[in-house]
């Protein structure tokens, strides 16, 4: 997982300016516990005491996800778009339909396979693919 130093160093090196609501920003996404809506980055960062606008907060996460650091994510079952740091490898989301809990999954190995047989059969190459596995944690069951 990524620090908020190892970040804001990153940042720092290619010539950006640490501002309190960027810096702010990536402590909330890398301190929440699942994926965020900007309305909920900005309840936090409220909570925080940092003055946050919904335009400033946009135009943060477009910049963020563009120096790719944070990316946007979709849950099927919802139409709010979400945001979490990237720590590295690619990975899908476990969801608690009862608590709402949102958990990493990383799946090694066979996903790629199936990648190279849908571009090997039918000539279609995938970029991306989002997989979310829904039902209730332990504590809901």
């Amino acid at each position: 997982m990524k620090a908020l130093g190892e970040i804001l160093a990153e940042l720092s090196k290619g010539g950006f300016r640490i501002t309190r609501a960027r810096r702010s920003m990536i402590e909330v996404l890398l301190d929440s516990r699942l994926p965020l809506s900007a309305e909920g980055l900005i309840d936090a960062l409220l909570g925080k005491k940092v003055p946050a606008n919904k335009t400033t907060v946009y135009r943060e996460l477009t910049f963020l996800k563009e120096m790719g650091i944070v990316q946007e994510i979709q849950f099927l079952h919802e139409r709010v778009k979400r945001y979490e740091v990237v720590f590295g490898g690619h990975h899908h989301h476990l969801i608690c339909m009862g608590c709402k809990r949102v958990e990493d999954v990383e799946l090694e190995g066979e996903l790629e396979k199936y990648e190279r047989e849908i571009m090997n059969s039918r000539g279609f190459k995938v970029l991306n693919h989002t997989l979310e596995f829904m039902g209730l944690c332990e504590d809901c069951r």
